[in-house]
């Protein structure tokens, strides 16, 4: 496949799979209320040039996200929405969860601004929460996909250097 096409996959309506709801419904709860108490505890007067570039490369980076996976079939949840896509291009050629990724890097972001051992934790508790959001998509992912291992294979999960 050339450089410059794009390629797509349409998934069966299926909801995600075995994957019980409540536990993707926690997880998300758990992400939203921890990025809340990171922004919350930040002390915004004492932003500084490393902070913000990681702010505007997180913002860019979702934005391009959110972009190429087009804003309707984005989803917070932990499952493959009906007739889901495969997205391969953009973002998505390097990394798997471009999103997550973006949170990370502003919840570093936000912990470079006003650094403490408890808001430290928080963001050792967010990457967590990520992280096993990632594992369960992996899963419903490669699940699904047929190619999705030949993906796996050619791309990195949240970081191109990871």
């Amino acid at each position: 496949m050339s450089r410059h096409k794009k390629k797509m996959t349409t998934v069966p309506a299926n909801g995600g799979g075995a994957v019980k709801k409540e536990y993707g419904a926690l997880l998300v709860v758990c992400q939203f209320v921890l990025l809340l108490l990171l922004a919350a505890t930040t002390n915004w007067r004492d932003i500084h040039l490393p902070a913000l570039l990681l702010f505007i490369a997180s913002l860019l980076l979702a934005g391009w996200a959110v972009k190429v996976m087009r804003l309707g079939h984005f989803n917070v949840r932990p499952t493959i929405k009906s007739g889901a896509l495969l997205v391969t291009h953009g973002p998505y050629r390097y990394i798997r969860h471009p999103m997550y990724a973006s949170l990370l890097l502003g919840g570093v972001g936000l912990l470079l601004i006003s650094f403490s051992w408890l808001r430290l934790v928080t963001f050792f508790a967010l990457w967590l929460v990520l992280y096993l959001k990632v594992r369960i998509e992996e899963k419903l992912l490669a699940d699904h996909f047929p190619d999705y291992f030949l993906y796996q294979q050619r791309s990195r999960m949240l970081f191109p250097w990871f």
